[in-house]
């Protein structure tokens, strides 16, 4: 082992954290897809109990905050009351939804539902996207007629890649629209996540 070795593992020595994971050269190359693995399975898993507590905006009736003098009294107040709801919550049984639910409640899970389902979507490869779904019958309906659904060229452009041919129709307007649309919506469950991140927690 050289010194040059060395020098890097002591490098990763010194980086290294406890309790984090290490990512795999694929896991990292596509990163995004990893974190929406273990970010839909967090969110699946906070919805299937009952929450507490909620964003102000979805609280309007809630009321003001107390004053300054009061702040110590009421933060031990409130951490007695966490303590016992942390308790309790190891005994709540999964969440299957309860109609008497406040309506601001009932729009938190919604909105968390909507973050899930980007990340569902993300972690699916989009299943629903209009393009895929389209593309996908296309290609399966070349391979039943015996065509190749896509050619490589053989020879690289001057950046070294490769020319891919789809042999299928040209993809319709109305399906670029309608995909345009989806991704808009997968794209506001993104924004929700980065909204209310700092509120996923009960």
């Amino acid at each position: 082992m050289n010194n040059r070795q060395r020098k890097k593992i002591k490098t990763r020595q010194k980086l290294k954290l406890p309790n984090v994971p290490r990512f795999t050269s694929v896991e990292r190359w596509n990163l995004f897809y990893t974190f929406s693995i273990y970010i839909a399975a967090g969110l699946k898993d906070f919805l299937s109990y009952e929450l507490f507590g909620m964003p102000p905006e979805f609280s309007p009736d809630d009321d003001e905050p107390a004053g300054v003098n009061e702040s110590k009294e009421l933060y031990e107040e409130l951490s007695d009351e966490v303590g016992k709801m942390i308790e309790r919550r190891g005994q709540v049984p999964p969440f299957n939804g309860d109609d008497e639910q406040s309506a601001g409640m009932k729009a938190w899970r919604g909105t968390i539902e909507k973050m899930l389902c980007s990340f569902e979507q993300i972690r699916d490869e989009y299943p629903d996207s209009p393009f895929n779904k389209w593309h996908d019958k296309q290609f399966w309906s070349l391979l039943d007629k015996g065509i190749l659904p896509m050619e490589i060229s053989q020879d690289p452009d001057e950046n070294g890649l490769h020319a891919v041919k789809f042999n299928g129709e040209e993809t319709p307007q109305e399906i670029w629209d309608a995909d345009k649309i989806y991704y808009e919506k997968v794209q506001e469950g993104l924004n929700l996540f980065a909204k209310y991140f700092q509120h996923l927690w009960d």
